[in-house]
This record gives structure tokens, sequence and C-alpha cells, in this order.
């Protein structure tokens, strides 16, 4: 019996040091991520609103991580079985697999491809569609950044580590999978010596498109998800493949990147009830999303889950928002008018 009892907590410190790394690794990439969208808007603008708007975005998503990274590792050595299912590996590399090759082999795009499989894993793998799901943010990444299988074989297998031991951290924030997914490409594009791809910040001309859909888009996973009790991964892929087919026929110019901003919105639209308890909160987490989507554009180019990380920072720090101002109805309609005369 007491050999017993230290296999167990000897198991349970392993299980503890598992989810403390994997946490450690999601605050890290989003905070480096929203880190270089603060710089950018600084070298741009200055000391301008968007500067302090991102910089506040930041802070309040940093905070919020730290207080459910506290929360979720008191509970994590009750959680003894979330490193035994090595399964999940597989569902991740071959979800990012299908979603590359149906994106780049069969010309599909990234958004199309991975509302596809999100869509097909929510009607046919239900019990696997977490996963899959992850695995499908890892395809969207660009040829030109992991141009083979192989490469994104490397990305999706290190997504997959990371995402066995953060399964117990940062519950019920949207975009906790595309973070995951950032890890694995990021990771890869080092260790094979490839370069992200750069882009320039949006323009005005098209700024104004990006916070329409992204509010329109984290809006509509949103009431699918919470209201009509659609599972996340099924929100999210209908949204997104709807939104990967009719924007580049409504806006031919800048089609795709409209319709990368709505996918980006509907991970953040993937959040419970308990994380953005309504409407109000979800428009205020679409406007930061696209926010930081402009002024991250120069960084992480190609890379996938980079989409999901910006949802998972801004729903955090909304979350942040909300606790720091009360929680009340009223604090809903202060943090949305804040946001939205700034912007």
């Amino acid at each position: 019996m007491v050999g017993l009892k230290k296999r167990l907590h000897a198991w349970g410190e392993k299980i503890l040091m598992a989810n403390f790394m994997g946490a450690l690794l999601l605050v890290g990439m989003t905070f480096t991520l929203f880190f270089f969208s603060v710089f950018e808007s600084a070298s741009i603008h200055g000391l301008h609103f968007i500067s302090f708007a991102l910089a506040s975005t930041l802070l309040l998503a940093t905070l919020e991580k730290w207080k459910e990274l506290e929360a979720s590792l008191r509970n994590a050595q009750s959680n003894s079985t979330q490193l035994k299912n090595l399964s999940i590996v597989l569902y991740v590399v071959a979800a990012a697999l299908l979603t590359f090759t149906l994106s780049v082999n069969f010309g599909l795009g990234p958004v199309v491809a991975a509302g596809l499989v999100g869509v097909f894993a929510g009607v046919f793998f239900r019990h696997h569609e977490v996963p899959i799901y992850c695995g499908a943010f890892v395809g969207m990444v660009s040829e030109n950044l992991l141009p083979s299988h192989w490469h994104v074989l490397l990305a999706a297998s290190i997504a997959a580590v990371v995402f066995l031991i953060s399964k117990s951290v940062f519950n019920g924030f949207g975009g906790k999978l595309g973070t995951i997914a950032l890890i694995g490409c990021t990771a890869a594009v080092f260790l094979t010596d490839q370069v992200f791809i750069i882009r320039p910040v949006p323009g005005c001309d098209v700024g104004v498109y990006l916070f329409l859909y992204s509010v329109l888009g984290v809006l509509f996973t949103y009431a699918l998800n919470v209201r009509f009790n659609r599972s996340p991964v099924m929100s999210s892929g209908i949204v997104g493949l709807v939104g990967g087919l009719l924007l580049s026929i409504l806006h031919p110019e800048f089609g795709s990147m409209l319709a990368s901003m709505v996918i980006c919105a509907s991970f953040a639209g993937m959040s419970s009830k308990e994380r953005v308890p309504n409407e109000l909160y979800a428009i205020t987490v679409g406007l930061v999303c696209a926010l930081v989507f402009m002024y991250s554009a120069p960084h992480f180019g190609g890379a996938g889950g980079k989409l999901g990380t910006i949802a998972f920072g801004s729903v955090m720090a909304i979350s942040a928002l909300r606790r720091v101002l009360g929680f009340g109805k009223g604090h809903a309609r202060r943090i949305f008018t804040v946001y939205l005369c700034g912007v």
C-alpha cells in the first residue's frame, strides 16, 4: 500500500510538471505574438491609442493566463489519465496532413480546408473532434513556410505533444488549439531553418472590413456554439467554411485576408459561455481580434495556428478586463464602448 501511494504521488508530480510546461508554452507563445503586435503599432503610430490598446490587451491577457494557470494546476493531480491517450497524436498528425493536402495539393486554401476538416470531424468523429481540429490548424501552414508533408509531420508531432501536456489548462478559452498549433509550427520552422513570411500591416481600406467580418465571425460562431448548442468545432468549421467560400467572391481583391479574419474570429467564438457570457462580450472580443490581426501581420507569417493565438489572447484579455471591472452587465457596455471608440 505504501509503495502504491508513492507511485501515485510520483505520477501526480509528473502530471503537474507536464501541465506546467504545457501552460508555459501557451503563455509564452501568446505573449510573444502580442508583444510583436504592440511593437509594430508603436513603430508605426508612436504613443497612439492603438498602441495603448494593444499594450493593455497584452497585459490583461498575461494576467488572466497566470490566474487560470494557478487554478488549473491546483486540479491537475486529480486527472491521472490525461497523458495516457497517445492515440491523440495520431488524430493531430492525420488532420494536419489532410488539411495541408486539401489546402496545397487540391488548391482549396487553408481556410476552406480547415473548415472542411472541422465540419467533417464534428459530424463523423465527435469524440475526437478537438485534437483533429488542432491538427487542422497546423495544416493551415503556408507551403512557402513549411514546403513539404515531412515538414508538416514534424510540426504536427510537436503540436501533439504540447496538446497532451496542456489538456487540463486554459479550457473554455477559444483559440487554445491554435496556440498549440503555432508552437508546433514555430518549432518546426526553427528546426528546419525556414524563414517566416513578412507581410505588411493592412491599410485602413481593408481594416474597416477586417473589423466588420471579425465581429460577424465571432457572433455567428458564438450563436451556433452557445445559443444553438452545436459543438465549438462544428460551429467554427461551418463559419470558416462559409467565409472561405463566399468572401473570395464578394471581395476578390482581398477576400483571402478577410476569410482568414473570419476564421480567426470563429476561434474566439468557440469559447464557453463561462468565458464569453453574452454577445456584447463576443463583439468586444471580435474588435480586439481584428486589431491584433492587423498589427501582427508582419510576424509569424504563414504559420499555422497564428490565427488561433490571436483569438486566444483576445479572449483572455477581455476575460481579465471583465474581472477588473467587476463582471457586471453594465461593465460589459463600458468595455465595448472603450474599444469601439478607440478603434
